[in-house]
Protein backbone atom coordinates (compact mmCIF):
# COMPACT_ATOMS: atom_id res chain seq x y z
CA UNK A 1 0.00 0.00 0.00
CA UNK A 2 1.34 3.44 -0.81
CA UNK A 3 2.57 5.83 2.34
CA UNK A 4 0.24 8.43 2.59
CA UNK A 5 1.48 12.32 2.50
CA UNK A 6 4.34 13.57 4.51
CA UNK A 7 5.38 10.02 5.26
CA UNK A 8 8.91 9.57 6.17
CA UNK A 9 9.35 5.51 5.87
CA UNK A 10 12.98 5.97 4.56
CA UNK A 11 14.15 7.68 7.96
CA UNK A 12 11.95 5.67 10.45
CA UNK A 13 12.42 2.63 12.10
CA UNK A 14 9.93 0.17 14.46
CA UNK A 15 10.71 -1.99 17.22
CA UNK A 16 11.54 -5.75 15.79
CA UNK A 17 9.57 -8.51 18.14
CA UNK A 18 10.08 -11.74 18.44
CA UNK A 19 7.39 -13.90 20.37
CA UNK A 20 6.09 -10.84 21.74
CA UNK A 21 9.44 -9.63 23.21
CA UNK A 22 11.94 -6.71 21.72
CA UNK A 23 14.70 -8.31 19.79
CA UNK A 24 17.85 -5.83 20.43
CA UNK A 25 20.54 -7.44 18.26
CA UNK A 26 20.63 -8.85 14.62
CA UNK A 27 21.46 -12.28 16.27
CA UNK A 28 18.41 -11.87 18.65
CA UNK A 29 16.61 -12.24 15.64
CA UNK A 30 17.41 -15.84 14.69
CA UNK A 31 16.50 -17.05 17.89
CA UNK A 32 15.68 -16.16 21.73
CA UNK A 33 17.60 -19.59 23.10
CA UNK A 34 20.82 -18.61 23.56
CA UNK A 35 22.82 -22.19 21.37
CA UNK A 36 26.48 -22.19 21.50
CA UNK A 37 26.41 -23.37 17.63
CA UNK A 38 25.09 -19.69 17.03
CA UNK A 39 28.06 -18.06 19.04
CA UNK A 40 30.74 -19.70 17.73
CA UNK A 41 29.63 -18.85 14.45
CA UNK A 42 29.12 -15.24 14.97
CA UNK A 43 32.67 -15.49 17.06
CA UNK A 44 33.90 -17.33 14.53
CA UNK A 45 33.61 -14.68 11.74
CA UNK A 46 34.32 -11.82 13.53
CA UNK A 47 37.88 -13.28 14.29
CA UNK A 48 37.93 -14.39 9.98
CA UNK A 49 37.42 -10.58 9.63
CA UNK A 50 40.65 -10.00 12.09
CA UNK A 51 42.71 -12.65 12.53
CA UNK A 52 45.96 -11.65 13.57
CA UNK A 53 43.65 -9.06 16.67
CA UNK A 54 42.90 -13.18 17.76
CA UNK A 55 45.64 -14.67 16.98
CA UNK A 56 48.20 -13.12 18.99
CA UNK A 57 45.02 -12.90 21.90
CA UNK A 58 45.16 -16.93 22.09
CA UNK A 59 49.08 -16.45 21.93
CA UNK A 60 48.24 -18.48 17.49
CA UNK A 61 52.27 -18.12 16.35
CA UNK A 62 53.06 -17.63 12.74
CA UNK A 63 51.05 -16.29 9.67
CA UNK A 64 47.54 -17.21 9.70
CA UNK A 65 46.13 -19.38 6.75
CA UNK A 66 42.54 -20.28 7.48
CA UNK A 67 39.95 -19.83 10.18
CA UNK A 68 36.89 -22.83 10.00
CA UNK A 69 33.78 -23.82 12.10
CA UNK A 70 32.93 -27.17 13.10
CA UNK A 71 35.92 -28.08 11.25
CA UNK A 72 35.62 -31.96 10.92
CA UNK A 73 38.49 -33.97 13.18
CA UNK A 74 37.55 -37.93 12.24
CA UNK A 75 34.19 -37.93 14.26
CA UNK A 76 34.33 -34.73 16.23
CA UNK A 77 34.31 -31.39 14.97
CA UNK A 78 36.39 -28.11 16.01
CA UNK A 79 33.92 -25.19 17.38
CA UNK A 80 36.82 -22.63 15.75
CA UNK A 81 40.08 -23.91 14.04
CA UNK A 82 42.86 -21.46 13.24
CA UNK A 83 45.67 -22.55 11.18
CA UNK A 84 49.36 -20.80 10.81
CA UNK A 85 52.28 -21.16 9.23
CA UNK A 86 53.72 -22.55 12.26
CA UNK A 87 50.82 -24.63 13.76
CA UNK A 88 47.10 -24.98 14.36
CA UNK A 89 44.96 -23.76 16.82
CA UNK A 90 41.75 -24.94 18.63
CA UNK A 91 38.77 -23.21 20.48
CA UNK A 92 36.48 -24.93 22.41
CA UNK A 93 33.34 -22.57 23.75
CA UNK A 94 31.35 -23.76 26.65
CA UNK A 95 28.09 -21.27 27.63
CA UNK A 96 27.75 -23.48 30.66
CA UNK A 97 30.65 -22.97 33.42
CA UNK A 98 31.95 -25.94 32.60
CA UNK A 99 35.38 -27.04 31.76
CA UNK A 100 36.28 -28.11 28.17
CA UNK A 101 39.60 -29.18 28.87
CA UNK A 102 39.43 -33.49 27.93
CA UNK A 103 37.15 -31.88 24.77
CA UNK A 104 39.65 -29.73 23.31
CA UNK A 105 42.27 -32.62 23.67
CA UNK A 106 40.39 -34.76 21.31
CA UNK A 107 42.06 -32.70 18.54
CA UNK A 108 45.00 -32.75 17.03
CA UNK A 109 46.64 -29.16 18.05
CA UNK A 110 49.42 -26.73 18.59
CA UNK A 111 47.87 -24.92 20.87
CA UNK A 112 44.06 -25.39 22.71
CA UNK A 113 41.60 -22.41 23.83
CA UNK A 114 39.00 -22.57 26.03
CA UNK A 115 36.25 -20.24 26.26
CA UNK A 116 34.18 -20.74 29.21
CA UNK A 117 33.39 -19.07 33.01
CA UNK A 118 34.62 -22.63 34.13
CA UNK A 119 37.40 -21.35 36.68
CA UNK A 120 40.31 -24.10 35.98
CA UNK A 121 42.47 -25.13 38.85
CA UNK A 122 46.43 -24.56 38.96
CA UNK A 123 47.33 -27.70 37.79
CA UNK A 124 44.80 -27.10 34.87
CA UNK A 125 46.42 -23.44 34.67
CA UNK A 126 49.89 -25.48 34.30
CA UNK A 127 49.51 -27.55 31.50
CA UNK A 128 50.98 -26.87 28.37
CA UNK A 129 49.16 -24.65 25.36
CA UNK A 130 45.87 -24.90 27.20
CA UNK A 131 44.89 -20.96 27.84
CA UNK A 132 41.17 -20.48 29.44
CA UNK A 133 39.58 -16.96 28.27
CA UNK A 134 36.31 -16.11 30.21
CA UNK A 135 33.69 -14.47 27.86
CA UNK A 136 33.88 -10.55 29.49
CA UNK A 137 37.73 -10.96 28.04
CA UNK A 138 36.61 -11.67 24.43
CA UNK A 139 33.44 -8.86 25.01
CA UNK A 140 36.53 -6.69 25.53
CA UNK A 141 38.57 -7.02 22.48
CA UNK A 142 34.93 -6.67 20.98
CA UNK A 143 34.54 -3.25 22.29
CA UNK A 144 37.78 -2.82 21.17
CA UNK A 145 37.60 -3.26 17.69
CA UNK A 146 33.89 -1.71 17.60
CA UNK A 147 35.26 1.75 18.69
CA UNK A 148 38.50 1.09 16.06
CA UNK A 149 37.47 -0.17 12.55
CA UNK A 150 35.53 0.41 9.89
CA UNK A 151 31.68 0.01 9.63
CA UNK A 152 30.87 -3.73 8.82
CA UNK A 153 32.93 -5.15 11.84
CA UNK A 154 32.14 -2.00 13.86
CA UNK A 155 28.12 -3.28 13.54
CA UNK A 156 29.24 -7.49 14.23
CA UNK A 157 31.25 -6.95 17.32
CA UNK A 158 28.82 -4.28 19.18
CA UNK A 159 26.00 -6.37 18.03
CA UNK A 160 27.62 -9.91 19.44
CA UNK A 161 28.52 -7.66 22.87
CA UNK A 162 24.68 -6.53 23.01
CA UNK A 163 23.71 -10.00 22.34
CA UNK A 164 25.95 -11.52 25.08
CA UNK A 165 25.11 -8.94 27.39
CA UNK A 166 21.27 -9.37 26.98
CA UNK A 167 21.75 -13.58 26.97
CA UNK A 168 23.02 -12.63 30.35
CA UNK A 169 26.76 -13.75 29.33
CA UNK A 170 28.94 -11.00 30.27
CA UNK A 171 27.55 -8.60 32.68
CA UNK A 172 25.72 -5.55 31.24
CA UNK A 173 26.52 -2.48 34.19
CA UNK A 174 22.67 -1.96 34.15
CA UNK A 175 21.29 -5.05 34.21
CA UNK A 176 18.79 -6.55 36.81
CA UNK A 177 20.12 -8.89 39.46
CA UNK A 178 17.19 -10.09 41.15
CA UNK A 179 13.32 -10.22 39.71
CA UNK A 180 11.15 -10.89 42.50
CA UNK A 181 7.28 -11.47 42.84
CA UNK A 182 4.52 -13.25 44.96
CA UNK A 183 3.51 -16.26 45.39
CA UNK A 184 1.11 -17.49 47.78
CA UNK A 185 -1.45 -20.09 45.75
CA UNK A 186 -0.67 -23.94 46.10
CA UNK A 187 -0.21 -24.61 42.34
CA UNK A 188 2.20 -21.85 41.87
CA UNK A 189 4.19 -22.98 44.87
CA UNK A 190 4.13 -26.27 43.02
CA UNK A 191 5.28 -24.72 39.78
CA UNK A 192 8.20 -22.93 41.06
CA UNK A 193 9.73 -25.42 43.50
CA UNK A 194 9.36 -28.68 41.40
CA UNK A 195 9.06 -27.78 38.15
CA UNK A 196 11.07 -24.64 38.41
CA UNK A 197 8.77 -22.30 36.18
CA UNK A 198 7.25 -19.29 37.26
CA UNK A 199 4.09 -17.47 35.37
CA UNK A 200 3.45 -14.03 35.21
CA UNK A 201 0.97 -11.69 33.12
CA UNK A 202 2.82 -10.30 30.32
CA UNK A 203 3.71 -6.45 30.31
CA UNK A 204 5.78 -4.49 27.95
CA UNK A 205 7.41 -2.67 30.41
CA UNK A 206 8.56 -5.30 32.46
CA UNK A 207 12.22 -5.67 33.21
CA UNK A 208 11.86 -9.49 33.49
CA UNK A 209 14.07 -10.13 30.52
CA UNK A 210 16.89 -8.37 31.53
CA UNK A 211 17.55 -10.18 35.47
CA UNK A 212 19.47 -12.70 35.89
CA UNK A 213 17.56 -14.52 38.89
CA UNK A 214 14.20 -15.00 40.49
CA UNK A 215 13.44 -14.76 43.79
CA UNK A 216 9.53 -15.39 45.12
CA UNK A 217 7.92 -13.55 48.41
CA UNK A 218 6.11 -16.65 50.12
CA UNK A 219 2.80 -15.06 51.40
CA UNK A 220 1.65 -15.80 55.04
CA UNK A 221 -1.20 -18.19 54.13
CA UNK A 222 1.29 -20.59 51.67
CA UNK A 223 3.68 -20.26 54.84
CA UNK A 224 1.00 -21.56 56.96
CA UNK A 225 -0.08 -23.87 54.96
CA UNK A 226 3.26 -25.98 54.13
CA UNK A 227 5.68 -26.64 56.63
CA UNK A 228 9.68 -25.45 55.70
CA UNK A 229 8.04 -22.70 53.78
CA UNK A 230 8.92 -19.46 55.11
CA UNK A 231 7.41 -16.44 54.83
CA UNK A 232 9.46 -13.83 52.76
CA UNK A 233 12.30 -14.08 50.34
CA UNK A 234 13.93 -17.08 51.12
CA UNK A 235 14.68 -18.98 47.77
CA UNK A 236 16.24 -17.84 44.79
CA UNK A 237 16.89 -19.47 41.08
CA UNK A 238 18.54 -18.67 38.51
CA UNK A 239 16.41 -17.14 35.11
CA UNK A 240 17.32 -19.70 31.98
CA UNK A 241 14.97 -18.49 29.79
CA UNK A 242 12.13 -15.95 29.20
CA UNK A 243 9.13 -16.54 26.99
CA UNK A 244 5.43 -15.54 25.92
CA UNK A 245 2.99 -17.75 25.69
CA UNK A 246 -1.34 -16.86 25.55
CA UNK A 247 -3.00 -20.58 25.40
CA UNK A 248 -2.93 -23.78 26.91
CA UNK A 249 -1.38 -25.14 23.79
CA UNK A 250 1.19 -22.66 23.17
CA UNK A 251 2.47 -23.10 26.87
CA UNK A 252 3.12 -26.82 26.01
CA UNK A 253 4.73 -26.41 22.50
CA UNK A 254 6.75 -23.97 24.66
CA UNK A 255 7.68 -26.33 27.29
CA UNK A 256 8.13 -28.94 24.64
CA UNK A 257 10.84 -27.00 22.84
CA UNK A 258 12.59 -25.74 25.78
CA UNK A 259 12.84 -28.99 28.07
CA UNK A 260 11.55 -31.33 25.94
CA UNK A 261 8.78 -34.38 25.71
CA UNK A 262 10.35 -36.83 28.45
CA UNK A 263 10.91 -34.09 31.01
CA UNK A 264 7.04 -32.27 29.85
CA UNK A 265 5.59 -36.06 30.36
CA UNK A 266 7.36 -36.16 33.70
CA UNK A 267 6.07 -33.25 34.85
CA UNK A 268 3.07 -32.98 33.63
CA UNK A 269 0.92 -32.61 36.68
CA UNK A 270 2.41 -29.11 37.73
CA UNK A 271 1.06 -27.59 34.75
CA UNK A 272 -2.02 -29.04 34.27
CA UNK A 273 -2.55 -27.65 37.66
CA UNK A 274 -2.02 -24.10 36.27
CA UNK A 275 -3.81 -24.71 33.22
CA UNK A 276 -7.41 -25.70 35.72
CA UNK A 277 -6.77 -22.64 38.08
CA UNK A 278 -5.47 -19.94 35.83
CA UNK A 279 -7.83 -18.00 33.17
CA UNK A 280 -6.91 -19.31 30.04
CA UNK A 281 -6.14 -17.48 27.13
CA UNK A 282 -4.04 -14.52 28.91
CA UNK A 283 -1.01 -13.54 27.69
CA UNK A 284 1.85 -14.45 30.04
CA UNK A 285 5.53 -14.59 30.67
CA UNK A 286 6.66 -17.75 31.27
CA UNK A 287 10.21 -18.31 33.72
CA UNK A 288 11.83 -21.24 32.82
CA UNK A 289 14.67 -21.41 35.65
CA UNK A 290 17.49 -23.60 37.59
CA UNK A 291 17.23 -25.19 40.87
CA UNK A 292 15.38 -23.44 43.50
CA UNK A 293 18.24 -23.08 46.12
CA UNK A 294 17.49 -22.00 50.11
CA UNK A 295 19.37 -18.67 50.18
CA UNK A 296 18.27 -16.48 52.95
CA UNK A 297 17.40 -18.01 56.25
CA UNK A 298 16.18 -16.09 58.02
CA UNK A 299 13.48 -15.49 54.86
CA UNK A 300 13.68 -11.47 54.26
CA UNK A 301 10.40 -10.03 55.02
CA UNK A 302 8.39 -7.98 52.77
CA UNK A 303 8.42 -5.20 55.30
CA UNK A 304 11.98 -4.60 55.40
CA UNK A 305 12.00 -4.51 51.44
CA UNK A 306 9.42 -1.33 51.06
CA UNK A 307 7.32 1.03 52.49
CA UNK A 308 3.77 -0.17 53.89
CA UNK A 309 2.43 -3.63 53.57
CA UNK A 310 0.33 -5.47 50.86
CA UNK A 311 1.73 -6.79 47.93
CA UNK A 312 4.92 -6.70 46.73
CA UNK A 313 5.33 -2.91 44.85
CA UNK A 314 8.79 -3.35 43.76
CA UNK A 315 9.95 -6.22 41.75
CA UNK A 316 13.81 -5.60 40.36
CA UNK A 317 16.59 -5.71 43.02
CA UNK A 318 19.95 -6.35 43.52
CA UNK A 319 21.54 -8.76 45.91
CA UNK A 320 23.06 -5.80 47.29
CA UNK A 321 19.20 -4.76 48.27
CA UNK A 322 18.51 -7.77 49.59
CA UNK A 323 21.25 -8.75 52.02
CA UNK A 324 20.88 -5.03 53.27
CA UNK A 325 17.03 -6.16 54.14
CA UNK A 326 18.13 -9.07 55.88
CA UNK A 327 20.48 -6.73 58.13
CA UNK A 328 17.65 -4.90 59.16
Amino acid sequence: MPAGPGARDDLETIPLLRGGGVVSSFLGAFGTSLKETRLTAALGYVMSLKPRVFADLFGFRGSVVSVSLEAGQERDRVDILFVTSRGTGVIEAKLDPIDPFMQAFKYQATWRVLLTDYVPSQEHRARMRVRYFRLNEIAQVLKHLSRSTGSPLKFLCSDLVRYLEDKNMIRNRESVEIYAREINEEVTLAFFLKARMYGCNYEASSRVQEALYFAPHFGRSIANAYPGVTRGVSYVAKIEIVEPAETWKDLLELVTSIRGKTWLKSNIKYLESIHRTWKWPVKRNFLFLGDPRLVFNPAIRKDDLQKGKGWLSKRTFSFDDLFSALAK
